[in-house]
């Protein structure tokens, strides 16, 4: 912008009484170049010094500019002193309003200024809409909509491509898609609008529809259209399109954009391809907050706990780039999901140090972490210093009880939640049934369930069905497990038989857990753990035959299941072993204990259990398996780097297997250590040649 000659300004306005019309013209011309905030105040000065504060054309110049520089006080304050307001006064404080968010009191002003009988013209109506849009005023925007109608206003591109936008808001994406139909005239905010109304609520076809539509008519796209195209990406849970807007994106010349770029980070942190995220993060030449958050979530949910840790080491040496509550949630989750007890202690010390431990939402995490990392004291300390607490934090707490096996404990703490006033959401109920599973509790669990039904506000769902066939499957009962499934309001799932056949394998029931898995393979025919669970129920009721035919299913369909991989922190750094991993960086290190270690165990009465390998292979081949699994290779790995007598932590991604249980107890008899496993479902403490789950897991 150039520079305005004040100088000369100066010199046309020292004599008022003969300059007075060539004035009138130079604040005209100046106030229309002005962008910046120091300039305008010495307009204001001059104008107010000229005699000019009570002209309505300059005050409303002046309300523009103020409402441009962000200063709605100034703005307010110039309004209210103009004695002959007109309808672009108004206009103007409501637009200003709208743009900062100020939507309550654009509305009041909208409502003073019908009250004052001034009839709003096609600005302001396009500027009020979007305030009863973000407000979700279904019923006040639509009769602002039928005043428009009324009044018989010809068609105006600006208040229909409003109301588009309005309805999309609403989730009335019919109403909206009959209204961009029927305009006369279509501009790019136009298109724009329909695109971002079909993508936000789901319509992700009709979204990329309507775009394809809008290249053909040669409308050339903006910096909205492609971020309005992006979220299409999400719903319709197709990596393919996200590339395809990412290649998009780059054509068009949007891709340097900050904005754009964190959004392709965040399809491809949505679609797990967390190599790509990275790749997209490191071209950009200057990273916010967000984007630096954004990459650590994408680490964290994508188990990738060792780079979020790194990530976030690097992210604490960026100058003037401030942390903020989410990435603090996010790298405790991290630590929570990877058993790093040390590295979440340094978080939590951080959290304390930058003032974000008393936020709800840090605090639940801190919580999860500790609880989650087998030190259930720490979370109940961290839990009964918090001084205010919402239904996240108690549900985190009841939670951690569950999962490290104190039932009786768990529904305590859900007793004490009740009676502090705060109703239990669905997340509790969940997180109180599953510890009633883990623990063996039957009958409190049914009870807490039946009183969901009958007097709880929150609507039982399948995930809380799947907990009580857990509960009575666990508990053996099996036909009681059945006969809830078959007078559930709702059609069975994937997640509830899967539950039952479970319960079938821990209790040798092969006829039902036949029976289950052909329902579940009708659900899921491609699903490699349920063929790994009845393969191993039948080799536990020894039945070969089963065993051999549910082998060559898996071979047959070319299945492979999850692979099986351990972490455990040894001084900070997070150590990941896969299992059969024998490349692995630390493995010839390991090697040597960890065949003395099963060596020690067979002479303490340790039989490797062969049975449960799917492995076509000969039998020193599938003992030689089964010492390599991940469990064992990290156990091994803890006793050669750690001091005598300290506890070994360890964290698994999938449920121990019969084997790895049966030699951690052995481990612990002969090594006298403790040995603290998390697996996919619950805490196993290793003591004395005894687990804590009581071999009911």
């Amino acid at each position: 912008m150039h520079p305005v000659n004040f100088y000369f300004y100066r010199h046309l306005s020292t004599n008022l009484t003969q300059r007075l019309c060539p004035l009138a013209q130079s604040h005209a011309s100046i106030l229309r170049k002005l962008k910046d905030l120091r300039p305008l105040r010495q307009i204001h000065a001059q104008i107010i010094t000229s005699g000019f504060t009570h002209d309505t054309f300059r005050s409303n110049s002046l309300m523009n500019l103020y409402v441009y520089c962000g200063l709605l006080g100034d703005a307010k304050q110039i309004f209210n002193q103009i004695p002959c307001k007109n309808v672009v006064s108004w206009t103007i404080l409501i637009s200003g309003l709208v743009k900062n968010d100020c939507f309550i009191e654009a509305i009041e002003v909208f409502r003073e200024m019908m009250v004052g009988d001034f009839k709003p013209n096609a600005v302001t109506i396009s500027s009020v809409i979007p305030a009863f849009a973000n407000l979700g005023l279904i019923r006040i925007g639509k009769s602002v909509h039928c005043f428009w109608i009324r009044g018989g206003f010809e068609g105006n591109v600006f208040v229909e491509t409003a109301l588009v936008d309005m309805y999309s808001k609403f989730g009335c994406m019919d109403v909206a898609r009959q209204l961009f139909e029927g305009m006369s005239e279509r501009n790019v905010v136009s298109w724009n609008a329909i695109v971002s109304g079909y993508s936000d609520n789901g319509f992700s076809e009709e979204a990329i529809q309507h775009f394809n539509l809008m290249q053909r008519k040669g409308l050339a796209v903006d910096f909205f259209t492609v971020m309005s195209l992006i979220p299409a990406s999400f719903s319709v849970g197709c990596l393919q399109v996200g590339t395809g807007i990412h290649g998009f994106v780059v054509r068009t010349g949007y891709e340097n954009d900050k904005h754009v770029k964190t959004a392709l980070m965040d399809i491809y942190v949505s679609h797990n391809c967390v190599d790509d995220a990275h790749r997209v993060f490191s071209e950009m030449p200057v990273k916010d907050v967000a984007a630096w958050t954004l990459m650590l979530s994408g680490f964290s949910s994508g188990r990738h706990w060792d780079r979020a840790i790194k990530h976030f080491n690097e992210m604490l040496g960026m100058h003037n780039l401030k942390l903020d509550s989410i990435a603090l949630t996010s790298i405790l989750s991290s630590c929570s999901n990877s058993g790093a007890l040390q590295q979440g202690r340094r978080i939590h010390a951080l959290a304390i140090k930058t003032y974000f431990e008393n936020n709800m939402f840090v605090g639940s995490a801190v919580i999860d972490m500790y609880a989650n990392c087998g030190n259930l004291e720490d979370a109940k300390r961290f839990f009964h210093w918090m001084g205010e607490k919402d239904v996240v934090c108690w549900n985190a707490m009841i939670a951690g009880n569950g999962v490290n096996g104190y039932g009786t404990d768990a529904i305590d703490l859900f007793l004490q939640m009740k009676g502090s006033g705060l109703d239990p959401d669905e997340s509790t109920f969940v997180s109180v049934l599953h510890a009633c599973s883990h623990a063996g509790i039957v009958y409190e669990g049914l009870q807490i369930f039946y009183r969901m039904l009958k007097s709880s506000h929150v609507i039982p769902n399948l995930q809380h069905y799947a907990c009580v066939i857990d509960i009575l499957g666990r508990a053996g009962q099996l036909d009681a497990a059945c006969s809830f499934i078959n007078n559930m309001p709702f059609q069975p799932d994937f997640d509830v038989y899967n539950t039952l056949l479970g319960a079938c394998r821990i209790h040798h029931n092969i006829k039902l857990g036949h029976e289950i898995s052909q329902k579940i393979f009708e659900m899921e025919p491609n699903d490699a753990g349920c063929y790994v669970l009845l393969s191993n129920m039948y080799a536990l009721a020894g039945n070969w035959e089963g065993v051999k035919i549910a082998r060559a299913s898996l071979r047959s369909k070319r299945l492979k299941k999850d692979p099986g991989f351990s972490s455990i922190e040894i001084n900070q750094e997070v150590y990941t072993f896969m299992a059969g991993e024998k490349d692995h960086p630390q493995y010839f290190k390991i090697e040597g204990i960890l065949k003395f270690l099963i060596l020690k165990i067979q002479t303490a009465g340790y039989v490797p259990n062969t049975d449960i390998l799917l492995q076509d292979v000969s039998d020193d081949m599938r003992k030689d398996i089964l010492y390599h699994h991940s469990e064992k290779m990290a156990i091994a790995f803890g006793l050669m780097r750690t001091k005598p007598r300290t506890v070994i932590r360890i964290t698994k991604n999938l449920r121990s297997c019969d084997d790895c249980h049966s030699a951690s107890k052995f481990i612990s008899k002969v090594f006298r250590r403790v040995l603290l496993i998390k697996d996919a479902n619950r805490f196993h403490v290793f003591q004395d040649g005894v687990c804590s789950c009581r071999d009911y897991w």
